[in-house]
């Protein structure tokens, strides 16, 4: 809990600072984008030197590990479609996994401490984006999104029965708890978050909605 607020506050702060920030957006982008490819470098290191790696669940095949890597070349890149993409996918499952994170390692672990890290800068990244570059998004973005995130499920299926994972849980639900629980059996769940998908990509757009109002 405690560490969630922390992340609630240091988003706001940001938030806060932001006209300050302006001057300095260019440094803190490049920053930001590449401590979220770091991360995801150093969790590999992590794998190998714990003797923990395994194809089953070290690849970067997870929604969010995806999303932060994404997150990572957008902001190195300012890539727009990206930012699309990013913000409803990144947003949206960072924020379910700091809720319920499938996580066996508590504070100090490096697990403990990388995971909330790279969650923390994956809900930053599109937002660093819409404070200091006025980047939006559109009802077509949702769209797309969507579309993306369905063929990417499609493809880690695939990879899942290939090599006998369960990356994005497609085959089964996580052992710890999880948003899952609540969702019914598989693959009913995994029906139930398609339509949980699309609310959240709604929820995520009203900002906007509100933005073009005034």
């Amino acid at each position: 809990m405690l560490t969630i607020l922390i992340i609630i506050l240091l988003l706001i702060s940001i938030y806060k600072a932001r006209a300050l920030l302006i001057r300095y957006r260019d440094s803190l982008r490049i920053f930001v984008g590449m401590s979220l490819i770091i991360s995801r470098m150093t969790l590999d290191v992590w794998y190998v030197t714990t003797g923990t790696w395994s194809a089953s669940h070290s690849l970067p095949l997870e929604l969010c590990s995806i999303a932060s890597l994404a997150a990572g070349i957008m902001l190195l890149t300012k890539n727009r479609s990206l930012f699309e993409v990013v913000y409803f996918i990144g947003i949206g499952g960072a924020i379910q996994a700091i809720l319920t994170p499938n996580l066996h390692f508590g504070f100090p672990q490096f697990r403990f401490i990388q995971f909330f890290t790279d969650h923390f800068l994956l809900i930053l990244a599109p937002l660093l984006m819409i404070w200091l570059y006025n980047y939006t998004v559109t009802k077509m973005s949702i769209v797309k999104t969507f579309i993306s995130i369905n063929v990417l499920a499609l493809i880690i299926w695939m990879i899942n029965y290939i090599i006998s994972a369960n990356y994005m849980f497609l085959r089964h639900k996580p052992n710890t708890t999880s948003l899952l629980d609540f969702l019914g059996p598989y693959p009913v769940y995994l029906l139930s978050l398609e339509i949980i998908t699309i609310i959240v990509f709604i929820l995520l757009y009203v900002p906007f909605m509100k933005r073009k109002s005034t």
